[in-house]
């Protein structure tokens, strides 16, 4: 009898992963007061910034893909002109923006010469991925974003926007069905989720025409070390 029960533990813990909507109600991995933590965090929005929520014709939860948007989570900001697929361990270079950015034991720190500009501690149930980070222009500004999932069981996803000296713009846990993909538009950004896309960008600001995709800068996880000791 044991060898059944191994057998379905098993399949049980490598399916925990498997990203298909907002998470089971009851069935998460995480304990209920990390849960509550999440529940209970409060999203900040910077007063410059607008957050508007518009309806997309993607309906459904899996993978599947509907009016063109489909899930994407190792490459999800592949239209930033620079992005890092895993940010975790030891630190890599944003040459633009001359900052270091690490992620480790659910810390994101982004330094400057030596001084820290970003400090970012995530809730307790962001312990299974490392962080993916993207930088683009947004209006005339260099932003840095940066995206981590839980389990799927919890089906949360923590997403923030810092300013090119630190400063928040943007942060939120958002429910998994919420962020399908992320892309970067003349306006702003786009956080596309299954049934409704977030545009976000500054307020009362001119249009600006987004970089060229051949600026684009992909480090996939092979290469980070050897782009890191550069």
């Amino acid at each position: 009898m044991r060898t059944p029960i191994l057998i379905l533990l098993v399949m049980l813990v490598a399916g925990c992963d498997s990203d298909s909507g907002g998470g089971i109600a009851g069935a998460s991995w995480d304990s209920k007061k990390n849960i509550a933590e999440v529940e209970n965090y409060q999203g900040y929005i910077a007063p410059t910034l607008s957050e508007k929520i518009v309806e997309n014709q993607c309906h459904g939860r899996s993978k599947e893909t509907w009016a063109g948007i489909s899930q994407h989570f190792e490459d999800i900001f592949r239209s930033f002109p620079f992005y890092i697929e895993r940010l975790e361990g030891k630190a890599v270079e944003i040459p633009e923006l001359r900052l270091q950015v690490s992620f480790q034991n659910r810390e994101f720190i982004a330094k400057r010469d030596g001084a820290t500009l970003i400090h970012e501690k995530l809730p307790s149930v962001f312990v299974m991925h490392s962080v993916r980070l993207g930088v683009t222009k947004l209006g005339s500004n260099s932003v840095v974003m940066v995206v981590n999932k839980s389990r799927a069981s919890t089906g949360r996803y923590f997403v923030a926007i810092y300013n090119q000296d630190g400063t928040v713009l943007y942060r939120k846990i958002l429910v998994a069905w919420q962020v399908w993909d992320i892309d970067r538009t003349t306006n702003g950004i786009n956080i596309l989720g299954c049934s409704e896309t977030r545009q976000i960008a500054w307020k009362n600001r001119p249009n600006k025409r987004v970089e060229s995709d051949s600026l684009r800068r992909r480090f996939p996880p092979s290469s980070l070390a050897a782009h890191a000791q550069r």
